[in-house]
């Protein structure tokens, strides 16, 4: 009799943790509308499932650029996954403290609260997904803020003309 009480108080917890988690990404998207403009960035990320890959969207989008630094983070995902990684990086100060936890329950939806941020080129999320199948997917997407900021793309876009410019040496000299 026990076990079966302890499988139901899983499930509600379950169910509870679900909703709480529903709540508070619709709680979240009011505000966001309420505050300013809210834009999802859809990304699709291949071999994830046999529909030919995972629709994410993400807030802020992918090569966003924000008019102030963002408060949060937030992944949608179109089927449960288990989030194992989300990681913020900056290039200069390298990886961002965003006290990110994994817990084993999977979800669609996922938000991560970030510290304040500094003025900087742009940042970087990475994260890591488990699909119900357990099979590992990776992505990442940038995003920039402030009054004077570029899309992330423009940075990398002048990294490649850079590497162009860059000449190597014929080792076939020496």
């Amino acid at each position: 009799m026990g076990v079966l009480r302890k499988a139901r108080d899983h499930n509600s917890d379950s169910r509870i943790r679900k909703l709480l988690s529903g709540l508070l990404l619709s709680l979240s998207l009011l505000l966001s509308l309420l505050g300013g403009s809210v834009v999802l960035g859809q990304h699709t990320m291949p071999g994830m499932s046999n529909s030919g890959g995972l629709q994410l969207s993400t807030m802020p989008a992918d090569d966003e650029v924000l008019a102030k630094a963002p408060q949060s983070i937030m992944l949608n995902f179109e089927s449960e996954v288990r989030l194992v990684k989300l990681a913020l990086k900056e290039t200069k100060q390298g990886e961002i403290l965003i006290d990110f936890r994994y817990s084993p329950a999977a979800s669609m939806h996922y938000m991560q609260a970030l510290p304040a941020l500094a003025a900087a080129d742009y940042y970087k999320v990475e994260w890591a997904a488990l699909d119900a199948k357990g099979a590992l997917v990776k992505g990442s997407f940038y995003f920039s803020f402030g009054s004077d900021a570029k899309p992330a793309s423009s940075y990398m876009e002048e990294m490649d003309h850079d590497m162009q410019m860059i000449m190597s040496p014929d080792y076939r000299l020496l």
